[in-house]
Parts: C-alpha cells; structure tokens; sequence
C-alpha cells in the first residue's frame, strides 16, 4: 500500500475522541446534506414540470391541426377546415403517430337549476375514447357515439358539477346562438365528470360530441375544427409539425400545443431557474465547508506535516495523504448524500406526504421524477469539485516551516 494511502487511512480510521474526528463528521454531513437537497429537488422539480406538461398533452394532444390563425386565443370556437380522405390520410399517418381525433368548439351557456355558467362545448369523436383523456375521469364515464344520429351526452369537470349543482345522469340546458340571432336551447345528459386540476380547463371546457357541434354550427358532416394528435415522444412534437405542414392543403397548418398555449409551458420552463439555483448554492455550501474542515485539519496536522517531511517524504506524498482524506470525506458525505436524497424522494413517491395547493399549482401533492443521468452527475460533479477545492488548503502547507513546529513542540 503506498505510504500516503496507508496514513490517510489511519488517520480516518482513529476511532479516539478528537477534534479532527469530529471535523471528518461535520464536513461530511454538510456534504451530504448538500448532495440530498440537490438530489431531492431535481426530482422534485422535474416530477412537477412533467407532471404538469402532462396533464395539458393529455387533454391536448401533443400536435394540433387546424386553420391558420396566429392569434387565437384559448377561449375561442374553431373556424372550420374541410375534413377529406387526404387530410385524414396526413394526419392518421403522422410520423410516431399514438392517437389523434378529429375535434372542434363551440361557445355555449348552460343552465341548471338556476344556475348559468358560460363554458366552451369541445366536440369530439368516436376515436376520443382511447385518448389519454381517460386519465382525468372520477365519476360516471365516457361520452358514448351511436352508429347514426348524435349523442346528447357531455362530460363536465367537477368544478362546474358544483357550480352547476348537477351530478352523473342529471339533464342541463345549452342555450346558444344559431346565426348571431336566433337563441335556441338543447337538452344534455351528464354521462361523467373529469377533473384536470388546471382550472383554466376545467372551468371552461365541456365534453360533446363532435357531430352535435356540426348540428349546433349548422356545418356539413365534413366540417370540422381541426385535428388533436398524439406522438410517442413529446420532444418530437415540432419535427413533426413542420413535417405535417408541409403535407397540408394551403390554409391547414400543424403546431405544437406548446406553441399553441405557451402560458403553462413557459411558466414550467421558469423553474429550470430554481434547480440551477439550489445546485449552485448547495455546491458552494459543500465546498465551502469542505474546504474550511481541511483548512481546519492541516492547521491542526502541523506537527504530522513537519515529521514527515523530516523523515524525508516529498511535499507531493504530504499532499497525497490530505488528498485521500479530502476523498474520503467527499465520498462518505456524497454516498450518504445520495442515500438520504433519493430516501426523501422514494418516500414521497410512495405516501405523497408533501400536499400541494391544485388551484394555484394543478397538482394536489407533489409529484417526483428521477432521472438518473442527473442523480449521477449530482454525485461524480459534486465529489469532484469538492476533492478539487482542496487545492486551496493544501497551499497553507507551503508555508509551514519543519525546524519551527518541530522546535515548538
């Protein structure tokens, strides 16, 4: 074993009471402290940006086709585009093509028991039911699609069943306008109630079916909003606009729903600020305290220092020996770190122990996503940097004189 090695090993396994061993402890629970907060809010984060992102791809798809209008809004009805065999053969034949339906929107009050809300009816069809939409249903079920005719079947959030004071199965009224003049009133059934957790969506949106839309706009069976579309891999949601695009009539263009209602995207894309924040302070924690223990050590090591270099140990195996130290320290506290972090998180996968307001952040607690790439860099970046701050300590060593802390003690 060579000599440096072999003392660094000594010295961290002295188990008497010292000031040294209680350095070696303190310097290593900071690390540690560090590396789990880091560990814990990275996934912390990341399982909140995914989680969000996924509930507005799961009700919007991921790629929407529709006429070109730059600046509609979210609460807006469709103009319509002519649905044929071609754009239904573009669209069902998307590159890393999961789901799509064809869809369109119609603004409508609705009355129940007094009670008015004014909400956005979102007509879809018989495809609709193996959407991801399912995931947001709590109470009765899907909207169902006879063979002939239309269904008088919506589905409503929770939010405006309360409102409205209506529950699973009970009959509300549409009133809407047919031709900006004429009022005209439909009968709807309650088939189930969904609840997203983004009250934007939630308070606005009803579930219908797409061909009692095209009765309600007065439009042909051909006529449709537009078309929702799911991929297998999210990030290739702009590769495959652009592709679809380039397929479609003139007047038909495909985006990204990200692009389409940038307002959630945006606010998510904000908290990569909040992980580069917590990781930088954490790791100038860590290194601060690491480096200041080591200060504290070779200070205290002055003696040892001087002996070896009178018995004839180059500067560089002195080194060596506070080298391996400040690895051991690094690689307790960051092993440590990782085991109390991904503890943490594993904890709140499981119980969901930290609640979450849904009105202000869409989810009721909060939800977790390791990725390990990142749990990895967390531990080899913040061992290395912490082993490589050790150069500042180690230059104190340069100006400790052998004959004087010898002839001291």
């Amino acid at each position: 074993m060579k000599v440096s090695l072999f003392i660094a090993n000594r010295i961290v396994r002295n188990r008497q009471p010292s000031f040294s061993g209680f350095i070696i402890r303190v310097a290593a629970i900071a690390t540690g402290i560090s590396v789990a907060t880091m560990v814990v809010t990275l996934s912390l984060v990341n399982g909140f940006q995914h989680e969000v992102a996924q509930k507005v791809y799961d009700f919007w798809g991921h790629v929407r086709v529709q006429n070109l209008e730059p600046f509609r809004t979210l609460v807006a009805e469709e103009t319509p585009v002519i649905r044929t065999p071609f754009t239904d053969s573009v669209v069902f034949h998307a590159p890393e093509l999961q789901h799509a339906h064809a869809f369109a929107a119609r603004s409508v009050v609705l009355r129940s028991r007094g009670q008015f809300e004014g909400v956005l009816l979102k007509g879809v069809e018989s495809r609709f039911t193996t959407s991801p939409f399912a995931r947001f249903l709590r109470a009765g079920r899907l909207i169902q699609f006879p063979d002939s005719g239309y269904s008088s079947e919506i589905m409503i959030s929770s939010t405006l069943a309360t409102r409205l004071n209506v529950s699973v199965n009970d009959t509300l009224s549409a009133f809407y306008l047919r031709q900006g003049e004429e009022i005209r009133t439909r009968r709807l059934v309650v088939a189930g109630l969904y609840k997203t957790g983004i009250e934007e969506y939630d308070n606005n949106f009803v579930i219908t079916d797409l061909r009692f839309l095209q009765r309600l706009n007065m439009w042909t069976p051909n006529q449709i909003g537009g078309y929702e579309i799911w991929i297998q891999n999210k990030e290739d949601a702009s590769r495959v606009s652009d592709q679809l695009s380039g397929l479609l009539p003139q007047g038909m263009a495909a985006a990204p729903i990200s692009s389409i209602y940038p307002n959630i995207f945006d606010w998510l894309n904000i908290q990569d600020q909040t992980k580069k924040i917590v990781i930088g302070v954490m790791l100038a924690v860590a290194i601060i305290n690491l480096v200041t223990c080591l200060l504290i050590l070779v200070m205290e090591r002055t003696t040892m220092i001087a002996l070896l270099s009178a018995l004839g140990m180059t500067p560089q195996g002195v080194r060596k020996v506070f080298w391996y130290y400040a690895a051991y320290i690094a690689g307790a506290g960051v092993a440590g770190g990782l085991l109390l972090g991904l503890g943490v998180v594993g904890l709140q996968h499981l119980t969901g122990w930290i609640r979450m307001d849904e009105a202000t952040y869409y989810v009721d607690r909060m939800p977790v996503k390791v990725i390990w790439w990142q749990v990895l860099a967390i531990a080899f970046g913040s061992f290395t940097i912490c082993v490589a701050a050790l150069r500042l300590p180690l230059m104190v060593m340069k100006h400790i004189s052998v004959v004087r802390a010898l002839r001291f003690n």
